[in-house]
């Protein structure tokens, strides 16, 4: 196929798509590859390729200074925020950072590989460090005074805010949000639109980035309420987005066509053929993803251990009523619960393996 029969095949793909989208209609057709800058880029000036915008950089330091701000506030408290919840945080920053203005960004558009890597910060890494940090209360106290009153004040005291939020944290609603953040976008006519408008390349970010955001939030998720997921459940959802990796990355790198054929418009960066191209980004989407979701059972597990630990202590058994019996009584079944819970998480990831290794096997 010629690359103009492509691309005229792609901007009708695109009209029809932003039409769904609410665009104005009459728009001029696209250039090439314009989503972010992507169309003339060079192998060679690649890896030099930032992209800082105020737009993205500038909220990004505003929301860092915020954070800031609010340690130094409550640096004086009874129990200040940990050192590690600070690197946590500032590696989630780092993260949705180098996904949206380093070179990865424009490289994205020319190279179904980098566009991965790019999704797998944005998705997973930086929510998963935000998230992990628990900065609620740091950027609430450095959330100027007249703000934090007249803006966060009546929105967390607004029942149908705080409904819908606790409706978009809930377990088979955060799951189902972060699934579609990947799998809609995979679909080749609608990733291969986002390529060429700048609109719909934004959607697919945003979208991705708060499906991200929800799912980790209902996942570590500290309050022990009783409308709070319980960890077997956490497991069982981290398990099943496992699944998916495994299911949409073995679909991406077994298939024997090109389905993104948006970056050969203007060709892929490094020479590299477009199915090779292709089937590394489904590599990308079946183990380093999988193994992000891994690293969250992993933490899930601990807390998990460290909750029916301090049960244990307090003279509960892992139920949470009846008495446990005496201290070594209790440690011995804390020891027992931590036994039981790691040998689960290797069964977990010895399925993963297994699977991989079986499917390319057969491939």
């Amino acid at each position: 196929m010629q690359p103009n029969t492509v691309f005229c095949a792609l901007s009708r793909q695109r009209n029809r798509l932003a039409k769904g989208f609410g665009l104005v209609a009459g728009l001029a057709a696209p250039t090439a590859a314009r989503a972010h800058g992507g169309e003339g880029l060079l192998a060679a000036d690649a890896f030099r390729a930032w992209s800082v915008t105020p737009e993205i950089s500038g909220a990004l330091l505003l929301i860092l200074v915020i954070y800031i701000r609010g340690a130094l506030r409550r640096r004086s408290v009874a129990a200040p925020a940990s050192a590690s919840r600070h690197v946590l945080f500032a590696g989630g920053i780092l993260a949705l950072f180098l996904s949206l203005q380093s070179p990865i960004d424009p490289m994205g558009e020319r190279l179904f590989l980098a566009h991965q890597i790019q999704h797998l910060l944005l998705r997973m890494v930086g929510p998963m460090l935000v998230v992990l940090a628990r900065p609620q209360g740091l950027l609430i106290a450095g959330t100027p005074e007249v703000l934090r009153r007249w803006l966060l004040a009546p929105m967390l005291a607004n029942g149908a805010v705080s409904g819908l939020y606790n409706w978009m944290t809930g377990p088979l609603t955060a799951f189902v949000l972060f699934l579609l953040s990947l799998y809609v976008w995979q679909i080749p006519p609608i990733h291969n639109a986002a390529l060429l408008d700048p609109l719909i390349h934004w959607a697919m970010h945003l979208t991705m980035l708060a499906g991200g955001l929800l799912f980790f939030a209902m996942i570590f998720g500290r309050r022990d309420l009783p409308t709070t997921p319980p960890h077997s459940l956490r497991i069982a959802l981290l398990f099943a987005g496992i699944v998916s990796n495994i299911l949409l990355g073995a679909i991406t790198v077994f298939k024997t066509t090109v389905l993104y054929t948006a970056y050969d418009i203007e060709g892929r960066l490094f020479g590299i053929a477009p199915l090779s191209d292709e089937t590394a980004g489904g590599f990308i989407l079946w183990v380093p993803g999988s193994m992000m979701l891994i690293i969250a059972i992993m933490i899930v597990v601990f807390d998990w251990n460290r909750t029916e630990g301090k049960r244990l202590d307090r003279g509960h058994d892992m139920a949470g009523s009846g008495k446990a019996g005496s201290p070594a009584q209790a440690a011995a079944a804390r020891k027992r619960l931590a036994l039981l819970l790691g040998l689960g998480v290797l069964a977990m990831f010895s399925l993963i393996i297994g699977t991989a290794v079986f499917i390319l096997s057969i491939g």
